[in-house]
C-alpha cells in the first residue's frame, strides 16, 4: 500500500507536467509581435456612441507618434456651410511590435433626424468625409446588425460577410460584435478587422463585448490595450471592467454587455454579477438584450460553461431578460425553449450563438438547440419595435437559415414563433478538423448523434 502510495506521488506530478506542457501553447504562449508602422493620415477610424445615442456621436482613430494633435470637422447636410471643429490630443499607445498615436472625439447636442458630414486630421492630414445620421426619438422601431466571432487571416474574406448583411439591411442603427474580432491581440490583426469593416465603422456605430482573442494569454489574462483606444463605450461598468463591462439604451432596448473572458477569479465573477443585477433591478426599457462572448449554453462539443450558467441564468430569469447574444464556439446554436427557472409558467429568454469565422468546429447536439449548424460562416438580422423582435439568420452564401419572432404584449408577456427552414444535414456533417483528428468509430457515433438529434427536431 505504502509502495502504490509513493508511486502515484511520483506519477501525478509528471502527468501534471506533461498536460501543462500540452496545453501550454493553448493557455500561456502568446507568440511575437511583428514590427508595425502606423500610417501618417488617419487609419482605423470607427463610428460609436458612449453617451445619449439619439443626440450623441463618438469617433476614435489611430496615426503615427509624430502627431501632437487630432482634429474633427462636422456639418450637416442641413446647414453645410456651418462646420465645427474639435480637437483632440494624442494619446501614445506602446506595445511590444511598436507604438501608435489614438485619438477620441465625443460629438454631443446633435440633432434627431440630421444627416451629419465629419472628418478626422493628424495634424494637416485628412482624412475624407463620411455621414452618419441621428435617428429620432419617436421612431421606436429600429434594426442592426449581429455578428459572431470574425477572427480571420490577414487579408480574409469576413469582409464580404460585413458588407453582405448591410446590403440586406441598410438602415441597421449599429453594428454588435459578440468578441473575438481578431485572432490575436496584434496590430496586424486588428488592421485586418478594420480592413473588413471598410466605410461601414466609418459611418455606422460599432458596439462589442470582448472576447478571449482580444486578451493577452498568460496565468492571469490581460485585455489588449487597443480595445480601450479603439471603442469609445459608456464608462457606466464596475470599476474593474470600465469599457468592456457596461450597457447602451438605445431607444426602447437596454443593451447590456458582460467581459466572460475576465471572469478569471471569484470576486471578478461576482463584481460582474453584482452589477449586472443592479442594471437589471434599475431598468425600465421595453426590451433587454444580454451580449457576452462564452455562451450560457453551448453548441460545440466538448464545451460547457456551467459556472456562467450559474452566476447570470438566475438574473436572466428572474429580470425576464428577452435575449441571450453569445459567440466563442464558432458554430451556430439557437435555443428558444429554455425554462425560465423563476417564472415557470412564462416564456424564457432566447439564446444565440453564432459565429462569422473561416474556422469551424463541430456541433455537440444538444437537446436544447432548436437550430445548429457548422461549415458555415453567418450573420445575424434584427429588427426590433415596441411590440416584438424579428430574428434572421444567413448563411455566407445568404441562404435564409434560421428565424423567430419573440412577441410581448402590454403586460410584458412574451411569446416565440419560430419561422425556421427545416434543419438541413449539410449544416452538421462533421467539419474537416473532425474528420482528421478522429477515428472511423468517432465517426460512426458523430453521424449517429446527428440522426438522432436531426430526428428530435424535425
Amino acid at each position: 500500500m505504502k509502495r502504490t502510495k509513493k508511486l502515484l506521488w511520483l506519477v501525478f506530478p509528471i502527468l501534471l507536467i506533461l498536460f501543462v506542457w500540452f496545453k501550454w501553447d493553448n493557455w500561456f504562449y502568446n507568440p511575437p509581435e511583428p514590427p508595425y508602422t502606423p500610417s501618417s493620415t488617419p487609419d482605423r477610424i470607427l463610428l460609436t456612441w458612449s453617451g445619449d445615442p439619439l443626440n450623441s456621436r463618438d469617433v476614435t482613430w489611430q496615426g503615427d507618434t509624430l502627431t501632437q494633435t487630432g482634429f474633427l470637422q462636422i456639418t450637416s447636410n442641413s446647414t453645410p456651410g456651418d462646420t465645427i471643429r474639435y480637437t483632440s490630443p494624442s494619446k501614445i499607445l506602446k506595445t511590444s511590435g511598436g507604438a501608435s498615436s489614438f485619438f477620441r472625439v465625443v460629438m454631443k447636442n446633435l440633432k434627431e433626424g440630421e444627416t451629419y458630414l465629419y472628418r478626422v486630421a493628424n495634424g494637416s492630414h485628412w482624412s475624407d468625409w463620411y455621414n452618419f445620421k441621428i435617428e429620432n426619438r419617436t421612431d421606436s422601431a429600429y434594426s442592426f446588425i449581429y455578428i459572431g466571432d470574425v477572427q480571420d487571416s490577414i487579408n480574409g474574406v469576413s469582409g464580404k460577410l460585413f458588407h453582405r448583411a448591410y446590403e440586406s439591411q441598410p438602415n441597421a442603427a449599429f453594428i454588435m460584435f459578440i468578441g473575438d474580432m481578431i485572432e490575436r491581440p496584434h496590430d496586424a490583426y486588428w488592421g485586418e478587422w478594420f480592413r473588413a469593416g471598410g466605410t461601414l465603422f466609418r459611418t455606422i456605430p460599432v458596439i462589442a463585448t470582448p472576447g478571449n482573442h482580444e486578451y493577452h494569454k498568460g496565468l492571469i489574462q490581460e485585455l489588449d490595450e487597443r480595445w480601450m483606444a479603439h471603442f469609445s463605450f459608456p464608462q457606466n461598468g464596475p470599476p474593474n471592467f470600465l469599457g468592456r463591462v457596461c450597457y447602451w439604451d438605445y431607444q426602447n432596448t437596454r443593451y447590456i454587455s458582460m467581459d466572460s473572458n475576465g471572469i478569471q477569479s471569484i470576486p471578478s465573477a461576482f463584481e460582474q454579477r453584482k452589477w449586472l443585477k443592479s442594471v437589471l433591478e434599475n431598468t425600465h426599457q421595453r426590451w433587454i438584450v444580454l451580449m457576452m462572448h462564452h455562451p450560457i449554453y453551448s453548441t460545440s462539443r466538448g464545451r460547457d460553461y456551467f459556472y456562467l450558467r450559474a452566476l447570470f441564468k438566475p438574473l436572466i430569469d428572474q429580470y425576464n431578460v428577452d435575449l441571450v447574444l453569445v459567440g466563442h464556439d464558432h458554430a451556430y446554436g439557437r435555443a428558444a425553449h429554455i425554462q425560465n427557472s423563476k417564472f415557470k409558467d412564462k416564456q424564457g429568454a432566447v439564446y444565440v450563438g453564432s459565429h462569422a469565422s473561416p474556422k469551424w468546429y463541430d456541433t455537440g447536439f444538444s437537446e436544447k438547440m432548436d437550430k445548429l449548424a457548422t461549415n458555415t460562416q453567418m450573420c445575424q438580422l434584427v429588427d426590433v419595435s415596441n411590440d416584438s423582435i424579428r430574428f434572421r439568420t444567413y448563411t455566407a452564401d445568404s441562404i435564409y437559415f434560421d428565424g423567430f419572432t419573440i412577441h410581448k404584449d402590454a403586460a410584458g408577456n412574451r411569446l416565440v414563433t419560430e419561422n425556421a427552414p427545416k434543419n438541413s444535414s449539410e449544416y452538421l456533417k462533421p467539419t474537416k478538423y473532425f474528420l482528421r483528428k478522429n477515428s472511423k468509430g468517432d465517426l460512426e457515433k458523430y453521424e449517429q448523434q446527428m440522426k438522432d438529434w436531426e430526428k428530435s427536431k424535425n
